[in-house]
């Protein structure tokens, strides 16, 4: 099964069983997105983990940041072209050798919002990334 979190948010997918190869097609997980909370954003991080009867193991993970989201993809979910990509899984842990990959689909769905999709995403990654005129002194 896999983890997919955003800020605080948490979702995991059903465990896929009897297969080295799981599809979860119907695995669609909405993560609310606020402008005020674009500083804190950072990336949609993905484990994945291997359940059997003994416990479940680790097997990897990946992070995408918000400024890689949408890299030569349409920005809504059912946008013609919205094609699920493929990311490399890594271990962050010295006694886990990752292998493999995920692939996935990432989009934005109508909140009834005035700003188009790029607009909005364009809005979340300079939010995201304060400036240095911006900073606090310290």
């Amino acid at each position: 099964f896999v983890v997919l979190s955003v800020l605080n948010t948490r979702h995991h997918t059903p465990v896929a069983r009897k297969t080295l190869n799981p599809t979860y097609k119907d695995a669609i997980f909405d993560f609310p997105l606020y402008l005020s909370t674009a500083d804190k954003l950072g990336a949609l991080e993905l484990v994945v983990w291997d359940k059997d009867v003994l416990g479940k193991d680790y097997l990897g993970e990946a992070a995408l940041p918000l400024e890689h989201w949408f890299v030569d993809r349409p920005h809504g979910f059912d946008d013609p072209g919205s094609f699920p990509f493929t990311i490399p899984l890594i271990s962050t842990r010295s006694s886990t050798r990752s292998t493999g990959s995920i692939c996935l689909r990432l989009g934005f769905v109508d909140a009834s919002s005035q700003l188009s999709f790029a607009d909005a995403f364009d809005e979340l990654n300079k939010r995201s990334r304060p400036s240095l005129v911006s900073a606090p002194p310290v």
